[in-house]
């Protein structure tokens, strides 16, 4: 079974939502006929009436998936797509509680949600040392702003900054040996939550949907997000999701 976390990219603190709660996640079925170049999507034998609820294959009821529709209803009545509006304001739901309960791990481990990024960039850098710049560049902060947080970092034994032996004017840095060992412990954890997030559907339907975001994904790394509009230009933007 897929991550759909790693299929996103989202750090274990941005996974897609945080806290499970009501709001469910929208069924993958009716969603359109199967795709040959990805896994196959479940579908039904009945196309959809248009403008009709579709069946839960997540075992969810009309009714626990109806505050997520009332949600939807006033973007719909603006004009916009009902289907479509359904996949943003659910995705955006997610990833809101599931960060909401990332920030309260970080919280308890007391480490703030810029050393998780310094800490999960170098998980990711394969055994490479990385730069104090090219971390800064990941975090998106200034390199003094890195300078700072690195110095904490140290000084709490998660990382180890030392010359680069092939150009001493230049610092690289490191995991240290409980850096990794906090990293390793707060993925087990998230795992956790993250499992039972996934626990409404089958390795079908999380496969099927890492393959959606995956696509939804690259449409964006395209640029097929054009900047919205202001009213009166002409062009109806998308509905913002709450």
């Amino acid at each position: 079974m897929r991550s759909v976390r790693a299929v996103c990219g989202i750090p274990p603190w941005r996974t897609l939502a945080t806290q499970v709660g009501t709001g469910g996640v929208p069924a993958l079925t009716n969603i359109g006929p199967a795709r040959q170049d990805g896994p196959m999507v479940e579908q039904s034998d009945n196309p959809p009436t248009p403008g009709a609820r579709p069946p839960s294959s997540t075992g969810g009821s009309d009714t626990e998936l109806d505050p997520l529709r009332r949600l939807v209803a006033p973007y719909v009545e603006a004009g916009a797509e009902e289907s479509v509006q359904r996949v943003i304001t659910a995705v955006h739901r997610v990833s809101r509680r599931l960060n909401q309960w990332y920030d309260q791990q970080l919280a308890d481990i007391d480490v703030s949600t810029g050393e998780w990024a310094v800490l999960s960039e170098l998980a990711r850098a394969d055994g490479n040392d990385l730069t104090p710049t090219r971390l800064a560049a990941a975090a998106h902060v200034a390199p003094s702003s890195m300078t700072h947080r690195l110095d904490r970092m140290v000084g709490r034994d998660l990382v180890d900054r030392t010359p680069d032996p092939g150009n001493r004017t230049r610092i690289l840095v490191s995991l240290t040996a409980r850096g990794w060992e906090l990293y390793r412990y707060t993925i087990a954890e998230s795992n956790l939550v993250e499992s039972d997030l996934m626990m409404g559907l089958t390795d079908r339907q999380v496969d099927n949907l890492a393959y959606l975001l995956e696509k939804l994904l690259a449409g964006l790394d395209a640029g097929l997000l054009r900047p919205p509009r202001r009213p009166g230009s002409g062009r109806t933007g998308g509905a913002a999701a709450d």
